[in-house]
């Protein structure tokens, strides 16, 4: 089966060095505080560029709204241009890594938007396992998690101004 891809956008008001340096580069600093219903902890293996791992632990609450299905996900930068805001990461572990899906990897690029801000556009490919198709449902939740993050990310930023700058 081929792997599926898909993208969304959205637009903020945060300027794209900014929103990269946050939500990439600094991302396993501020998850706890961003997310705290969501994000239990999270720690960094490697020196932020590319072969870092980054792994995300759930809180007890964020489990039990999602039946359990998994507890955590661990990802690994394969790509980092720090001069033109874009990352590349794979999902190692955990997630619906071997449940769901048998590989997925994501690009992350942070463009100029006309107002200084932010064109924020991610696009996912994932293979399902063998014999599968990947449920659309499925996409569309991962679609609205990753918009949540970053709307996260996005609302952090814009309530403390200085953070990041």
């Amino acid at each position: 089966m081929a792997p599926v891809t898909y993208s969304f956008e959205f637009t903020s008001p945060i300027a794209p060095a900014r929103f990269f340096k946050a939500g990439i580069l600094h991302m396993h600093e501020i998850a706890t505080q961003i997310m705290p219903g969501v994000i239990k902890s999270a720690s960094v293996s490697g020196d932020g560029g590319v072969g870092t791992t980054k792994e995300y632990h759930f809180t007890e609450e964020y489990i039990s709204n999602i039946g359990g299905a998994y507890k955590h996900v661990k990802d690994r930068t394969d790509a980092l241009d720090k001069e033109n805001f874009v990352c590349k990461y794979t999902i190692v572990e955990g997630g619906s890594l071997g449940t769901t899906y048998k590989a997925a990897s994501h690009t992350l690029e942070f463009k100029p938007a006309a107002n200084g801000g932010t064109v924020f556009k991610a696009t996912a490919e994932v293979e399902a396992l063998d014999g599968q198709e990947y449920p659309k449902e499925e996409e569309s939740k991962a679609k609205e998690g990753m918009v949540g993050v970053y709307k996260a990310v996005e609302a952090y930023l814009l309530a403390n101004p200085t953070a990041y700058a």
